[in-house]
C-alpha cells in the first residue's frame, strides 16, 4: 500500500501537528479557520517584519487571538531571545491597528 510505505504520502501542514490536547480544541480551531476575519495588523506583520527587526533571528508566525507567536529554529536561540521579547512586544504595540492587549511568545519551529 502508497500510505504504509511512505511512497506517495505528504503530510498537510506537518506544522500544526500537536496543537490540540484534544478533539474539541481540533474542531474549534477548524471553524475559526474558516471563519477567517481579515486583520490588518497581524496579516501585514509579516511584510514589515524585515524592516522593524532586521536580523532578528525570529519570525512570525502563527496566531492565537491577542497571541503571536515568534518561530525560532534552535534552542539556544530562543534562549538568546527571551530576554528581546519585551522590547519587541513594545515596538509592535507602537504600530497602527496594533491591539491593546498583545502576548508574544517563542517556539521552536525548522
Amino acid at each position: 500500500m502508497a500510505f504504509e510505505n511512505g511512497v506517495n504520502w505528504r503530510p498537510i501542514e506537518p506544522e500544526k501537528r500537536g496543537l490540540h490536547t484534544s478533539f474539541a480544541s481540533a474542531v474549534e480551531a477548524s471553524i475559526k479557520n474558516l471563519s477567517y476575519v481579515p486583520d490588518s495588523f497581524f496579516d501585514c506583520l509579516k511584510d514589515k517584519w524585515n524592516e522593524l527587526f532586521p536580523n532578528f533571528g525570529a519570525t512570525p508566525g502563527r496566531r492565537e487571538g491577542n497571541k503571536l507567536f515568534l518561530y525560532v529554529k534552535s534552542a539556544p536561540a530562543l534562549f538568546t531571545l527571551r530576554s528581546k521579547l519585551a522590547a519587541v512586544k513594545r515596538t509592535l504595540l507602537l504600530l497602527p491597528g496594533a491591539p491593546k492587549r498583545l502576548e508574544v511568545y517563542l517556539e521552536i519551529r525548522k
